[in-house]
């Protein structure tokens, strides 16, 4: 008996002497920013600044941009710690030009990485690979997206954006005048078939229930997970750990997505049909000049029609749902769009020039970016130790620098009562005022999104066959979230509803 409790209280001794050890190690890592003289707020002694995101109750990206309306006015930089790392959030719009665009080749890369030792296709795609291999991957996908192959693809997401119409029409086919619906859902089937198309080349109809496999792989491959949420995380703020984590971008639908990216490349390599979408590109870099380190071919190519599907689904869905969110909330915000439409739409018809003369539908889109924007921190990792122009401060090679959009773009100092939704901030009598590098919801610099176009094109498309026929208004009787807080992104929350109309 004498024995065991002599154990335990060795243990207990221990145990404490870790914890004191931690404590002390933690205090010392937290005080790297104050040893540098860069402004600092008050955090956790264990999780630093993101108690609330370990704890899953705001989003990483809603909690960061918190804490840049938290600092001084004056402070042009913020140091932040994540559990015990430190990185720099830059508040000050002439910064981030300077950051982001002049002095980009200090900073060229991302911090977070979607590297892994067993997972090609999640480790090879333009949104998460280095120089000099991005560039030149960067060149040879741009012209997929040119504003006169957008004048093409509209027609393809016209026809979209009509089974759209055609699916709701069936939900009010029985008398029925007032009908909650998944917007979530809906939103997602819409943009899997504009998005399967440009990525992989291949039509499928997801409002057909017969024809469901495609959307239904795609729901189960990026289905959230808490595996996947915190996978996620370690992603973003330690990206070192995350090579040996395992996992599969596409998770268990990798095989299915790897199987059809094939047959689609290698049927339209055999039909020499050029129809100029990301799939001809790919087939182009394939048998062009290869580049030093990553050779694009294999699970290479198929990461590109990944990265493109995924990241150009979900931005999208964020957009359309959450327009029509606020929308709801604001119904006369709702009935001036709706008026314009239906004017647009009987002068033009659905038409690429038709969508382009929307003008309060396209700020209507711009002000729910401002608020929700679906990529909401912009990363870059320092390649070199860089000085701050006009400061002693130096910012030490491999660092992690951080633009917070929920902060920048909820800035009083920008956006005057920023929690009000107001479209008119982007009036073409307003627009010019807005400060640059102070609304960024696709990026700045040279790797800014690649596919904005596209994704406000279909995102605009995607809203119109609800205003035009529909009054949308909250569902009472939801009580979720309509963020989730889960998710390193900003995306509804799964069941996210809304009350339609018909009119």
């Amino acid at each position: 008996m004498a024995l065991l409790v002599s154990f335990f209280v060795d243990l207990l001794i221990a145990l404490i002497t870790l914890g004191v050890l931690l404590a002390l190690y933690m205090k010392q890592c937290h005080t790297y920013w104050q040893r540098r003289g860069v402004p600092t707020l008050p955090g956790h002694w264990l999780f630093g600044n993101i108690k609330d995101v370990v704890m899953q109750k705001n989003s990483a990206g809603m909690v960061i941009g918190e804490l840049h309306n938290q600092a001084s006015e004056d402070d042009d930089v913020l140091g932040i710690y994540i559990l015990h790392k430190p990185y720099l959030l830059i508040r000050s719009p002439e910064l981030i030009k300077q950051i982001l665009v002049k002095d980009f080749n200090n900073f060229p890369d991302r911090f977070f990485t979607a590297r892994s030792f067993r997972d090609k296709i999640g480790s090879s795609n333009l949104f998460t690979i280095q120089n000099p291999e991005w560039r030149y991957l960067r060149t040879k996908i741009t012209p997929v997206f040119t504003s006169g192959k957008m004048k093409r693809v509209c027609e393809l997401i016209a026809e979209t954006s009509d089974c759209m119409s055609k699916y709701l029409e069936a939900e009010f086919s029985h008398g029925t005048k007032t009908k909650v619906l998944p917007m979530k859902e809906i939103a997602m089937k819409y943009t899997t078939d504009i998005i399967s198309s440009v990525a992989f080349g291949i039509k499928v109809n997801s409002f057909d229930s017969d024809k469901t496999k495609f959307y239904d792989q795609a729901q189960e491959g990026v289905r959230l997970t808490l595996y996947r949420s915190i996978r996620l995380t370690i992603m973003f703020f330690f990206p070192k750990i995350a090579p040996y984590l395992g996992g599969q971008f596409l998770g268990s639908s990798t095989n299915y997505f790897r199987q059809v990216f094939w047959d689609s490349f290698h049927s339209r390599e055999k039909s020499n049909i050029k129809r100029g979408d990301l799939i001809d590109s790919l087939i182009d870099l394939k048998s062009g000049e290869q580049e030093k380190q990553l050779k694009f071919e294999g699970d290479v190519l198929v990461s590109q029609a990944a990265i493109f599907f995924v990241a150009g689904r979900e931005s999208s869905v964020t957009t359309i749902s959450m327009s029509l969110y606020e929308l709801a909330k604001n119904p006369t915000i709702q009935k001036r769009a709706r008026e314009e439409i239906r004017e647009k739409l009987a002068q033009h018809g659905m038409t690429y020039e038709g969508i382009q003369s929307m003008k309060y539908l396209q700020q209507i889109m711009s002000e729910t970016l401002r608020l929700y924007p679906p990529a909401p921190l912009l990363d870059r990792v320092a390649v070199n130790d860089y000085k701050i122009p006009g400061t002693d401060i130096v910012i030490e090679k491999g660092t992690p620098i951080y633009v917070a959009l929920c902060g920048i773009h909820r800035d009083p100092r920008y956006f005057p009562d920023p929690l009000r939704y107001d479209p008119d901030r982007f009036s073409d009598e307003n627009k010019d005022n807005i400060k640059a590098c102070t609304y960024m919801p696709f990026g700045e610099g040279p790797r800014i999104c690649i596919g904005a176009r596209l994704g406000t094109l279909q995102s605009a498309m995607g809203i119109i066959p609800v205003l035009k026929d529909y009054e949308v208004s909250l569902d009472p009787t939801y009580k979720g979230r309509y963020v989730d807080g889960r998710n390193i992104f900003i995306v509804p929350e799964e069941g996210f509803r809304l009350k339609l109309t018909k009119l």
